[in-house]
């Protein structure tokens, strides 16, 4: 589908050529099969850099230890929620501030979760 815009000027008659962008979206379905060991080896990373920030925390954010039991809460929920790898780079892409590694820095694409898991699986 195309959309012609004419745009008048003095000099000449310049035509433009839009095509519709069509986002077209990724829907790679985790098989069922696998869908609880990627659910475990998620919450298991997170849980871990989660625990990580906890411990390095510092007294002027007051974070205790019901705080940290809720993002758990929160994080396990989440993940059993994931039926696609785009909802698994949602959720990392929700945690970003988890990822603070110079390696990690590229796992807020698909192909880059899609990575990111592939290294959690071996």
């Amino acid at each position: 589908m195309y959309i012609r815009l004419y745009k008048q000027t003095w000099k000449s008659e310049q035509i433009f050529v839009y095509s519709s962008i069509i986002k077209k979206e990724t829907n790679m379905k985790i098989a069922i099969e696998n869908k609880q060991r990627i659910h475990d080896v998620l919450i298991s990373d997170l849980q871990r850099r989660l625990f990580k920030q906890y411990n390095t925390r510092t007294d002027e954010f007051n974070i205790t230890d019901e705080d940290y039991d809720n993002q758990n809460t929160v994080l396990y929920s989440e993940v059993l929620q994931c039926e696609t790898l785009n909802d698994v780079n949602d959720v990392v892409c929700s945690y970003t501030y988890l990822f603070d590694d110079y390696d990690s820095i590229n796992v807020f694409t698909l192909e880059g979760t899609m990575n990111y898991l592939f290294k959690l699986l071996r």
